[in-house]
């Protein structure tokens, strides 16, 4: 299950690889890298060039990423973090199972000759068990509007969703994945898979190794209020297992983050400033999860 970007590209769908109408050079951080964008992407690159999406990622990725080391990329989408991390570290392992991202994600790679033989492209996910993985477009947040592609396909369902597109893909899990491409120099690894993080941390994270373990860049997705609680603090438990310190992506300070999941009284409370809410701040903007300081 291991793949370059041009062999990925060429084997999907015609349909699906409808992406390239212009070609645009993105600066992030003063490194430029190339995409190819169709009309529909133009004003989202546009976007990252001017640091309007996503700056503290970058951030983060400045801070960890290591010309020594590989990372990983869970939920590549089309690419915007793994080009810019093909820069600053040794190699790249990008998986992203939504087919139609994919395509997208390849023929940006591709149109970057000095980059693309640093970046190995999966066109699977990760999930605590391998083997098919039923993928729904919109995730969590299904709407009128949601499609594959669109950067919010996850492996759960939105509650109560009625006509959410489904399609089924491969997964794997992490440790399986790891031991099959031999990667044993990954220092990082940035997790956005819109939900997926409920499933894949818990039980799970702690048996990567007994020493020091990735630093890991998580973002999380809110769940429905019945559900919040019991999933975060599932995550979080593990969290704190493995890892001693936590900082907030947005400012680059240390969280205490058994204090700030303690804090939440009613999950439900969605008022501004609430307990909840902060948390769910913190938590979506990214949490990092080290061994290192910032």
């Amino acid at each position: 299950m291991q793949t370059s970007p041009l062999s990925a590209l060429s084997a999907l769908p015609a349909l699906e690889r409808d992406y390239a109408s212009h070609e645009l050079s993105v600066s992030v951080h003063r490194r430029a890298f190339r995409v190819r964008a169709a009309s529909g992407r133009q004003a989202f690159w546009s976007r990252v060039g001017a640091g309007q999406w996503e700056p503290q990622t970058f951030d983060v990725f400045q801070r960890f990423l290591h010309p020594d080391h590989s990372y990983i990329d869970m939920g590549a989408w089309i690419g915007p973090t793994v080009l810019y991390g093909a820069m600053l570290a040794r190699r790249v392992h990008a998986l992203e199972p939504d087919p139609v991202a994919f395509s997208e994600l390849a023929g940006n790679v591709m149109a970057n000759p000095a980059l693309h033989h640093k970046i190995q492209l999966y066109p699977y996910g990760i999930a605590p068990e391998s083997g098919p993985l039923q993928l729904y477009a919109g995730g969590l947040y299904f709407g009128e509007q949601s499609q594959f592609g669109d950067s919010m396909s996850g492996m759960f369902a939105a509650p109560g969703a009625v006509g959410q597109p489904c399609r089924e893909v491969d997964a794997m899990d992490l440790e399986r994945f790891l031991a099959l491409n031999e990667i044993d120099d990954c220092n990082f690894i940035k997790m956005d898979i819109e939900g997926g993080e409920y499933a894949v941390i818990p039980g799970l994270w702690r048996r990567l190794g007994s020493g020091r373990l990735p630093t890991l860049y998580v973002s999380f997705h809110a769940p429905e209020p019945a559900r919040r609680e019991a999933l975060i603090r599932a995550c979080v438990d593990e969290l704190l297992l493995c890892y001693p310190r936590f900082y907030g992506a947005m400012d680059a300070q240390p969280v205490a983050l058994e204090r700030a999941v303690d804090a939440v009284g009613d999950w439900g409370d969605d008022a501004p400033g609430s307990p909840w809410r902060r948390l769910e701040i913190l938590l979506g903007a990214g949490l990092v999860a080290s061994h290192e300081e910032w």
